[in-house]
């Protein structure tokens, strides 16, 4: 039987894309081989999220998780504690890296953060394996993109550390494709790197088909889901609602979590749009049947040429939860929500044209139905785990 080690700073029960994948994959890879799992114990977006019984479930075994549990507690504010978190939890993956066996068959890691590349590379050498590294965001690219950690010295440290992780995978995975020139351009051969997508289980596809939502019905609902970070930017958000506040049959709805989303609800009070709800984090499932109830879907990034490179997970849900999309996205992201024929792409400066497409959007129900269909339709034939988890077995399997 194989032996798989698992590195990732995220895992069940957090919320978001990361944690969500790296738990399909334990599971997935539990059924074939033998699976250990290092990381952290629950903590994002804050530890007290996860007193709550609601984010736990029955049934996932853990017999074979090994949870470490950094002593820094807050760092979304601080650089340096950020700093320092990172470095602490690589420390002690390493140390439980340490206390593995040296007949593992292969090492998957889960970046970012890039701290998490370097135990993987201590992996790689100590236990004398194969190193297979997931690639979900580009980092140190990212920092430029949110304006963070802009110090030359840092950064030239963190692109020769980057390279070093691409240079020593034996093989890359990516889940968006619009990474792939990128890693290429740092002298990555492109036969080792395989585009694997997040996607949804059979039975989140089920949660969507079963919604039997009434094309008719009010209020009209535009809901954003998932992180409201430094790499959001939710100014055309407020715009719209403070367009549609005098329709009290159009409601919008925040699912959200991270860095501003504090600055966004003493936002919501300055400008009295008492036309936004903001809901607290919810798990994955929750979050998935209130998308399925909503009738248009928001998604925004910062207007910068790294993210064009990246699409958000909540597309895949959206898309998967058959709701039409709009939003404040370009590049990789754009392109897939155009090919899928499942909604609307503007530039920020283009709230006119996006107020007026929502607007379109609630007043023609049926056009709706329509968009968001092609969206589940594109999402069940890409974007199924039970389909792409066989490519991840291949690359598993696969012999150098």
């Amino acid at each position: 039987m194989k032996k798989i080690l698992i590195i990732s700073q995220n895992f069940y029960p957090e919320i978001g894309s990361a944690a969500n994948r790296t738990k399909f994959l334990f599971q997935e890879f539990s059924e074939s081989s033998e699976v250990t799992l290092i990381t952290t114990d629950p903590r994002y977006p804050n530890q007290n999220l996860y007193k709550q019984d609601d984010f736990w479930e029955e049934g996932l075994d853990e017999t074979r998780v090994i949870r470490v549990k950094p002593r820094t507690k807050k760092y979304a504010n601080s650089i340096l504690k950020r700093f320092l978190f990172y470095l602490e939890v690589m420390c002690q993956f390493i140390q439980a890296i340490m206390r593995q066996g040296k007949d593992t068959d292969t090492v998957y890691i889960s970046t970012p953060p890039i701290s998490v590349g370097v135990a993987g590379l201590f992996a790689k050498r100590f236990l004398k394996t194969r190193l297979i590294v997931e690639v979900r965001d580009l980092w140190p690219e990212t920092l430029l993109g949110v304006k963070r950690w802009n110090n030359r010295l840092f950064l030239r440290f963190a692109y020769w550390l980057e390279n070093k992780i691409y240079q020593q995978a034996d093989e890359i995975v990516v889940n968006s494709e619009g990474f792939v020139d990128y890693i290429v351009g740092k002298g990555v051969p492109k036969k080792k790197i395989h585009f694997i997508p997040n996607s949804l289980t059979e039975a989140e596809f089920e949660c969507s088909a079963s919604q039997n939502k009434q094309l008719h019905q009010k209020p009209k609902t535009v809901i954003y889901t998932g992180n409201v970070g430094l790499a959001q930017e939710m100014d055309c958000f407020f715009e719209l609602a403070e367009r549609f506040k005098t329709n009290d049959a159009i409601t919008f709805k925040i699912i959200g979590y991270g860095f501003r989303l504090q600055e966004i609800k003493e936002r919501l009070k300055q400008y009295q749009l008492t036309n936004i709800a903001i809901l607290p984090p919810q798990k994955r499932s929750q979050v998935l049947k209130e998308i399925g109830k909503a009738d248009v879907a928001y998604v925004t990034l910062v207007d910068h040429p790294i993210f064009e490179k990246v699409i958000p997970g909540k597309v895949i849900d959206y898309m998967g939860m058959g709701v039409p999309i709009v939003g404040n996205v370009s590049g990789y992201s754009s392109r897939v929500i155009e090919k899928a024929k499942c909604g609307y792409t503007f530039q920020h400066s283009q709230v006119d044209e996006m107020y007026q497409k929502i607007k379109e959007l609630i007043e023609n129900p049926e056009m709706a139905q329509e968009i968001g269909h092609n969206g589940y339709q594109y999402a069940y034939q890409n974007h199924r785990w039970q389909q792409n988890f066989k490519k991840m077995e291949a690359v598993i399997n696969r012999d150098n």
